[in-house]
């Protein structure tokens, strides 16, 4: 019955204009945004999430799911911020288990990937980063260093609260000997989420709307340019 359908959203959103992804009573957030803009077709629903990014961390694929009719996603996106995009959609008899995320975090300066992949092996034992049994350690990493910046991909099923900024923090702490906590938020992107699905519809065009805005954003860490480059690519993979 159309009524069961499991509408899945594949969404991208530059996370330093909002309070997070998930609704908070007087705040913006990426949530209230989307229930907003479904309201406008008169569709009325709670949205569920299956990344729950926090304060000021974008995404370039999370994915939001709800039972209900199916939206227009150029009326959609027409009624979004430039900073969000709905760039695919799909219909599913149940919600969707991702198997794999894949997070990127932007350093604004440079370190030799030998000496932090060793800070990140490090950091990833120490205790504290999740409360016990609440998340695995993740399943892969990796470092790619240019002359001014450090990219770091952390790739898992399942992430706890912080989890990444608390690696990427303690490995900066282990290789720079300076106290980092952690990491700010504004360096993390929620890069791709890994599920089995066939998505009906894909529409890049407000996709390259948030791209600019993230752009703007990163270049406060001087990463605009191969950030730029970076999303073209994850977007050519998916035409």
């Amino acid at each position: 019955m159309a009524g069961n359908q499991v509408i899945t959203l594949r969404l991208a959103y530059v996370g330093w204009n909002y309070h997070g992804v998930v609704k908070q009573p007087g705040l913006r957030t990426v949530q209230a945004e989307l229930e907003e803009a479904l309201r406008d077709q008169g569709i009325e629903v709670n949205l569920k999430f299956t990344s729950r990014t926090d304060k000021g961390v974008s995404a370039l694929e999370n994915i939001a799911f709800y039972i209900g009719r199916k939206p227009i996603i150029s009326w959609l996106n027409s009624s979004l911020p430039d900073d969000i995009a709905v760039w695919g959609l799909s219909t599913l008899e149940s919600p969707i288990r991702p198997f794999e995320k894949t997070y990127l975090y932007v350093v604004p300066f440079s370190i030799e990937e030998e000496k932090l992949v060793k800070g990140l092996n490090e950091a990833i034992k120490l205790p504290g980063i999740c409360k016990e049994g609440s998340a695995p350690p993740p399943d892969k990493y990796d470092v790619v260093r240019s002359d001014d910046f450090t990219f770091i991909y952390i790739s898992g099923k399942s992430f706890c609260w912080q989890m990444v900024r608390r690696i990427v923090g303690r490995a900066l702490s282990l290789v720079t000997g300076v106290r980092m906590g952690v990491a700010p938020p504004e360096g993390l992107i929620l890069l791709r989420t890994k599920a089995n699905i066939e998505w009906e519809e894909v529409n890049t065009k407000k996709l390259m709307s948030v791209k600019n805005h993230l752009e703007r954003e990163m270049w406060r860490w001087g990463a605009g340019i191969w950030l730029g480059r970076l999303i073209e690519r994850v977007i050519s993979l998916e035409l």
